[in-house]
Order: C-alpha cells, then structure tokens, then sequence
C-alpha cells in the first residue's frame, strides 16, 4: 500500500508461488499438484498470460499424461481435447485470468481445488482435485471444451471411481519398472498409447508419485 492506495500487479523474479495452505493450515498441495503448476506456468507465459489459470492448469494435466487424466483417455480423446481449449484460448472474446487483488509473484498459478479436496474429507490438495473443480465450474474453458467432446458428469464419476477404488493388490495388468527408471510425463504418454483402445487404466498410486523398483501404481 503507497499513500492509502493498494498497488496490484505481478512481480518477476519467481517461477510460481505455491499455493497457500488451505482452510487455516489444513490442506496443502501434494507433490504431483506442485509439478502440474510449474507446467502451468510455463504454458500461461509462453501464451502471453501473467497469470495461470483453470485452462493452463488443465494444458499442464493433459501434457502430463499421468493421474487424473489417464483415467478419462479412454472416454474422450486427450487430443482433440486440446485443440479445444486452444481454440478457445484463441477465440476473440477470450480473455486470460486476471491477477488478484494482491500483489503476486511472475508465473502466479490460480488455486483450484481445495474446497473439493476439504468436501472430499482428504488431507492434500491433489491433481483430482483441481480436475473436478474445473469441470464442475461448467463456465471454466476445461469445462467448456471438454462438454462438446464428452459428458462432464460420466468423466467426474470415472475419476471418483478410481480415487475410490480399494487399494487392494496390484491389478493383472500392472505395470513394473526397472531399478533406476523413473515414471515421468513422456513414459506414462509412451505406455499410454501402446496400450489398445485407450481403455487402460495405468494407475499411478497417489502417494507414490515417484516409480521404485517392484513398485505398481495405482489412483489412491
């Protein structure tokens, strides 16, 4: 605040500002959100945005390939589903989120997700999270280009199966890696496509984002 005005804008020098703990300290981001929020970052600053949004946030999840975005590949294509929120992103009556009421730091990415996660009665604010935020905020460009493709409300119970799922042993189809081989964006994509019609669930144990050696992963 100078001479009783508040200044807003954005500030360089930051790659993004993690999100705050939500509701008093309860919540707080989980590792694999903090990745997607660097990707989204990125993508609002090469498209010209000061400010990370809901449709950046999703152009991060769909060019990680990994949780929750592998649970929806089969029931629409993760493609076409680009080319529609860029053809948004590109219409003229587009605008790009708008800074907040606060002074922020370069590569501000918009929260999303938390009261979500506080509903859901979980203890971090995970990628599943943001995901069904956005599309239950049917007014969101993830939500907009997503409902010419899909059913919003067939993909938000897809997800909310496989979170719910009992953890219970590794499926018949799970998947091991070699010692040393870490599951990034680029191989969970890989794995992906091999598999026939996109009807795999390559599932990434929430809590284990990171692949080890005779470790399976799976949504939870």
């Amino acid at each position: 605040m100078f001479g009783g005005q508040v200044r807003l804008g954005v500030v360089s020098g930051a790659y993004h500002v993690p999100m705050g703990r939500a509701f008093a300290g309860a919540l707080s981001p989980a590792a694999h959100y903090y990745e997607i929020e660097g990707r989204a970052a990125e993508i609002a600053r090469a498209l010209g945005s000061p400010v990370a949004g809901a449709e950046h946030l999703f152009l991060g999840m769909l060019h990680d390939g990994g949780w929750p975005v592998n649970v929806i590949s089969g029931l629409v294509d993760l493609g076409r589903t680009e080319v529609a929120v860029l053809g948004i992103l590109n219409e003229p009556g587009y605008s790009p989120p708008a800074p907040p009421q606060f002074l922020v730091r370069e590569g501000y990415v918009q929260p999303l997700g938390a009261e979500v996660a506080f509903d859901m009665g979980d203890s971090y604010i995970g990628v599943e999270h943001a995901f069904l935020a956005m599309i239950r905020m049917r007014e969101t460009v993830p939500a907009r280009a997503l409902a010419g493709l899909a059913d919003l409300d067939v993909l938000e119970a897809a997800v909310l199966e496989a979170k719910n799922a009992p953890a219970g042993g590794p499926p018949e189809d799970a998947v091991f890696l070699p010692e040393g081989q870490e599951l990034d964006g680029p191989l969970r994509r890989a794995i992906a496509d091999s598999l026939p019609d996109g009807r795999h669930h390559f599932r990434l144990q929430q809590r284990r984002r990171r692949a080890h050696v005779g470790t399976c992963h799976w949504p939870r």
